[in-house]
């Protein structure tokens, strides 16, 4: 510390390790807490009513969940009555987190833009990721005071009997992150919105369907299959996590299914959301690409080790089945994320590009900025590596089984892969086209989904209409028109047993050939396209700045010029006062004034 200031001397440059990044982000994060999150709590201190909505849902929780009790401890025993009250406690804490959470968070972000305040918080210089983790902190907040008030009612089941307090511990663990799940919803959906009553309306809408198939399929669907992993776990309902988590023995299985499987479903969802708010919150000529790129580039091979998880535990029957139905999985993931694309811009604005020429940006840093062929090549480098991984995994695992003919089966996975690989290329092909054609994001993406829904059942429909059909049985080669369609792999796995597939698999093999030139054609085609509409607008920069420089040195000159001008104004006086000592101390020049007057 300066002695004569009494203020600390600059420091050097921050260093760039990711140890000491995280370390200096961890205590900025306690010695300045984010301030979009310090005003949310300041402003949801000044309400009345939140004290109150509390109280009321704390007693209504409490008085169900004693009724309930009440009337099922009358013919039961006590232990199942704990079991009976767990499990509709944690289901209706499930669905207030579900659908409270996301109307919370709807609210924030909207809310500034219909106020008119959400210009106000730009003005701040405040990053968008600073404001949107501050958002999230907010609503996750508020939320989280809705499970704590609701954590005393939670503990009655205990009480009962038939349920450990470690799994009532466990199942508000889980509670937590559904709700942040949830908050992260809202704030995704909220960050796209103008409108707060729009936000709030769509954001319902889309969570009351989400949180039932979510509730049925991860609840009770899959407590059949840890009844069959795990013996101790009971069958059909649908909290079964936590009791998992205390009765499953520990072994591979468990770390794999109950460890990184759900950490997986947690971090993959909650990154793209956050991603998503962020870059709906940048501005259009900023970069709002790379942060979704980094989530595709990293997500993608652990969703690839995820959906391959699942084959590696099954019966050596059913191992085609899992195999098969994680390459589904992961072309799902992958077709989502070619649409999630087809927004990407043309190219980077000038403004990016001016960043990353004073940031000295790596090519890799430009490789994940904008663009639509970038867009496209990391697709096919991130997505094709993952699916010919899978396949060569499956591969393996096929060759392993000692039941069945481990031949046909590979030719199978061969025969459905190489089809998927190539209507992939297509489907990426063709959104980088429509996008590097059509203007409008929106258009490009609906026109995307219309095509692909043609090619899937366009050539099915024909089929039908032809009467072909109903010729399967007595010749598959009438099969061969649906060929073009991507569900059309299916029939070749079906004719993959026989010792002579015939033209059904060649008709595959042709219309996979095809669409792979078809969609290496498209993205030359959009590149381009692309490379024309960034010469043009460049072109057009390039002019406009010829004016703008005509005009500054048109502005420039007229400057100099008034300035001359001025001066030249300024000097005349002083010329004329100089000149008349002169002549009036020569007597010649003064007598022949006076002889000419």
């Amino acid at each position: 510390m300066s002695v004569q200031t009494g203020s600390s001397p600059p420091g050097g440059p921050a260093s760039q390790r990711l140890v000491d990044r995280a370390r200096r982000r961890v205590g900025r994060l306690l010695g300045e807490p984010n301030p979009i999150w310090i005003r949310e709590l300041k402003q949801a201190a000044r309400l009345a009513r939140t004290p109150i909505i509390l109280l009321v849902l704390a007693v209504l929780m409490t008085l169900l969940v004693a009724s309930i009790g009440g009337m099922v401890s009358r013919d039961i025993a006590p232990a199942k009555t704990g079991v009976i009250l767990f499990q509709v406690f944690f289901s209706l804490a499930y669905f207030v987190v579900a659908l409270v959470g996301p109307a919370v968070a709807a609210n924030s972000i909207a809310s500034e833009r219909e106020g008119r305040t959400w210009e106000a918080v730009l003005l701040t210089g405040i990053p968008p990721g600073e404001i949107a983790r501050g958002k999230f902190l907010a609503a996750y907040t508020a939320i989280s005071m809705y499970v704590v008030m609701l954590a005393p009612v939670g503990a009655l089941p205990f009480l009962f009997g038939g349920i450990t307090a470690m799994e009532v511990v466990i199942a508000f663990l889980f509670l937590f992150l559904i709700a942040l799940l949830s908050v992260a919803f809202g704030l995704a959906i909220s960050s796209k919105m103008t409108s707060l009553r729009a936000a709030i309306l769509v954001t319902l809408l889309l969570a009351f369907p989400l949180s039932i198939c979510l509730f049925s399929a991860g609840g009770a669907g899959l407590s059949y299959a840890a009844h069959m992993a795990w013996p101790e776990v009971p069958e059909g309902p649908p909290i079964w996590l936590p009791v998992a988590y205390q009765r499953a023995p520990l072994g591979l299985d468990y770390v794999l299914f109950l460890v990184l499987l759900p950490l997986a479903a947690i971090v993959v969802p909650a990154w793209f959301l956050y991603q998503v708010t962020v870059a709906n919150l940048t501005s259009e000529s900023d970069d709002r690409s790379s942060g979704l790129k980094t989530w595709f580039s990293v997500c993608t091979p652990v969703v690839a080790a995820a959906v391959a998880v699942p084959a590696f535990s099954v019966d050596p029957p059913e191992r085609l089945a899992a195999i098969i139905a994680g390459m589904c999985a992961m072309l799902s993931f992958l077709t989502f994320c070619v649409f999630l694309f087809a927004g990407d811009p043309v190219g980077p604005s000038r403004r990016v590009e001016v960043h990353w020429a004073r940031s000295r940006a790596s090519r890799l840093r430009r490789f994940f900025g904008p663009g639509v062929t970038r867009s496209a090549y990391l697709l096919l480098a991130t997505g094709v590596p993952a699916v010919v991984a899978l396949w060569a995994a499956g591969h393996r695992l096929l060759l392993d089984v000692a039941v069945g003919t481990p031949e046909t089966q590979t030719r199978q996975l061969q025969y459905f892969a190489v089809y998927a690989l190539a209507f992939y290329v297509f489907l990426v092909g063709l959104g980088a086209f429509l996008r590097a054609r059509i203007a409008a994001t929106m258009v490009a993406r609906v026109l995307l989904l219309t095509i692909l829904f043609s090619i899937a059942v366009g050539p099915w429909i024909v089929a039908a209409i032809a009467g072909l059909v109903t010729e399967l049985s007595s010749s598959e080669s009438a099969l061969v028109v649906a060929a073009p369609s991507p569900f059309y792999a299916f029939v070749m796995l079906s004719t993959a047993t026989q010792a002579d597939p015939g033209s059904v698999v060649v008709a595959g093999h042709t219309a996979a050939a095809a669409w792979i030139a078809i969609g290496l054609g498209l993205l030359a085609a959009a590149r381009s396209r692309c490379a024309a509409l960034l010469a043009q607008r460049e072109a057009a920069l390039a002019a406009t700045d010829a004016l703008l420089a005509q005009e500054d040195e048109a502005a420039l000159a007229a400057e100099q010029a008034a300035a001359a001008h001025a001066a030249a104004h300024a000097a005349a006086p002083e010329r004329a006062e100089r000149a008349e000592p002169d002549s009036a101390a020569d007597p010649l020049v003064g007598g022949r004034h006076r002889d000419a007057l």
